[in-house]
Parts: C-alpha cells; sequence; structure tokens
C-alpha cells in the first residue's frame, strides 16, 4: 500500500478495528489515544496508533489471543473518510 507523507502523520491517520465479542476496557490501556466501544456484533476499538508497526502489533495480540477480527479500516482525521478497508481481517 503506497502512502504518502502526509498519510503518516500520527495526529492525522487514525484506526477501526471490529471484533466478533466484546473486550474489556483492560485491552486498550495503555495504548494512547485509543478508546473501545460496542458495535453491534462485538467490539470495536479506535484511535490514533503512532505507526502502522504498532496497528500490526494490536493485530498481532488480537491474533495470539484468538480474537476474531471481522474488518479494519484507516481514516485521515482532516477527512473522516477511509483512507483503506480491508473486510474479513482474520486470515491464518
Amino acid at each position: 500500500m503506497e502512502t504518502s507523507s502526509q498519510d503518516t502523520h500520527p495526529s492525522r491517520r487514525r484506526y477501526r478495528i471490529w471484533v466478533v465479542g466484546r473486550l474489556e476496557q483492560r485491552f486498550v490501556d495503555g495504548l494512547g489515544d485509543v478508546s473501545l466501544d460496542d458495535g453491534e456484533e462485538g467490539s470495536v476499538i479506535e484511535g490514533a496508533l503512532v505507526d502502522q508497526s504498532q496497528f500490526r502489533g494490536l493485530l498481532d495480540r488480537l491474533w495470539q489471543l484468538g480474537i476474531e477480527v471481522s474488518k479494519f479500516e484507516t481514516y485521515l482525521t482532516d477527512q473522516g473518510q477511509p483512507a483503506a478497508e480491508t473486510n474479513g481481517a482474520n486470515r491464518r
């Protein structure tokens, strides 16, 4: 995936990750500007992550715990629109 230098600014790139099932708030404690909300079929993790390696670390943590990711997206805060979206993200 190609990104421009403005796309990688940490205060502007945000992430949403939908998971199947409900997570507890302590799951996102210590992740900085990240919140946890209830979605229709599970929990939604949303917030700014420093870079793609932190995003990948969070996805790896979910995978290691056997938590199914149903969808994720990234978006820029000044646009509020998804920059990229993936459905069925928990492929092993």
